[in-house]
């Protein structure tokens, strides 16, 4: 048994295999979790970003629910497995804060909420603006939402804690061996890897925002995204705690994205956002985030910024993650920046689908993976989209 790639995805995977009693190799072509597994924010919710109305409109009612379910239910197995196998990341339910850009976000939050506590149990409520300063010390947001059930964690240290078992289970990772083709043949599937051949019943492509040439099919329904973050110096006793009074992960509703939260020790600011759709220096990046972070807080306009990464995530045209079999391979993948929770999750469900196991059909299995209209792996539509993007931060500026 392979699994191609060493985040979060395929370690859930190895491990639900290992226990199951099947032997098990995990490739990845670079260290370990290097990829968006380590690299990104750490807020663990409720696992996709398409809303009701729209899934709704694309499946019916019933599936449309199913599929909103589902990201609960990848939320509650993320949080359960921490809790049940004591991986120290420091998991904490925090809730998290989603801010409206501008006045009709705030609406349509309402609207969307007030339908999804009544059709799912989704635990939310609104915060006007005259009383968001409870949830953060800014004025630059119409309000928002809170959900309480979200969390976050040190992804890296969750990363490392998932390796552990996946290893004492009886797996085996193999960084630094990057796979170069995959073949069926009479015997089973044959993995070439940069450091010799091996023979796999079944392999797992777990690759996400680095999916490549090796699976082309799986390449033409998703697209790369690096999605940049910065952490501040340490700041000053109490700074944090007073710009983000409840310890919430805070995301927003401008295109840009943004994201940020306390570091788990509650010394600096960790944020996030989309400083560029294309590949640029992380230290370029850090000067876009500085600037963003400042409209935000703009006391924090002289403090330092001390680090700067990237890592690259998988949008999926229709938005949503999927998994299943494709062309003798079975695959989880397309967790379009939601993948704390759901890789995991959808570890797990693939690993059972290759062992056969009812427990690991998924609402996803119902919906179709489309492929993207003249794309092959380059993404040529990312800079005009990024141009479209800082246009509506332009125009929305001006609220």
């Amino acid at each position: 048994m392979a699994v191609v790639g060493a985040g979060f995805t395929g370690l859930s995977a190895a491990l639900e295999l290992a226990r199951a009693g099947r032997s098990v190799l995990v490739l990845d072509a670079g260290a370990p979790g290097e990829g968006a597994s380590t690299r990104n924010g750490g807020m663990i919710g409720s696992g996709h970003r398409v809303g009701l109305a729209r899934l709704t409109r694309r499946y019916g009612r019933q599936t449309a629910l199913m599929l909103l379910k589902e990201g609960l239910a990848a939320q509650d197995f993320a949080m359960e497995f921490i809790e049940r196998e004591k991986i120290a990341c420091d998991l904490a339910r925090t809730g998290r804060f989603r801010g409206a850009w501008r006045a009709a976000h705030y609406e349509a939050m309402g609207r969307e909420t007030d339908e999804l506590r009544q059709a799912i149990g989704l635990e939310a409520d609104m915060v006007p603006r005259a009383e968001q300063h409870r949830e953060i010390a800014s004025d630059a947001y119409h309000g928002g939402v809170v959900y309480h059930r979200h969390g976050g964690l040190h992804p890296g240290l969750f990363h490392k804690g998932l390796m552990e078992r996946a290893l004492a289970a009886g797996g085996t990772v193999a960084g630094s061996t990057p796979v170069t083709a995959i073949a069926r043949g009479a015997g089973g599937i044959q993995v070439q890897t940069a450091r010799g051949r091996i023979a796999a019943r079944d392999v797992v492509v777990a690759t996400n925002g680095y999916t490549g040439p090796l699976t082309p099919g799986l390449r033409r329904r998703l697209i790369p995204v690096p999605s940049y973050m910065i952490a501040t110096e340490p700041l000053p006793p109490g700074t944090v705690e007073r710009l983000i009074p409840g310890g919430r992960m805070i995301v927003e509703s401008r295109s840009r994205h943004c994201y940020y939260r306390q570091s788990p020790d509650k010394t600096r600011i960790l944020f996030g956002g989309r400083a560029s759709l294309t590949t640029i220096d992380p230290r370029a990046g850090a000067g876009i985030l500085h600037r963003l972070m400042t409209g935000v807080f703009p006391e924090l306009s002289e403090v330092k910024v001390t680090h700067a990464w990237r890592g690259f995530v998988a949008f999926s045209r229709d938005y949503l993650p999927h998994l299943g079999p494709r062309d003798g391979l079975h695959y989880a993948l397309g967790y379009n920046g939601s993948g704390v929770a759901m890789a995991p999750y959808l570890g797990h469900k693939i690993a059972l689908q290759v062992l056969g196991r009812p427990e690991g059909r998924s609402p996803f299995d119902a919906t179709a993976f489309p492929a993207i209209p003249f794309y092959t792996g380059r993404p040529w539509f990312l800079p005009p989209m990024e141009l479209a993007y800082r246009w509506r931060d332009r125009r929305e500026g001006s609220r």
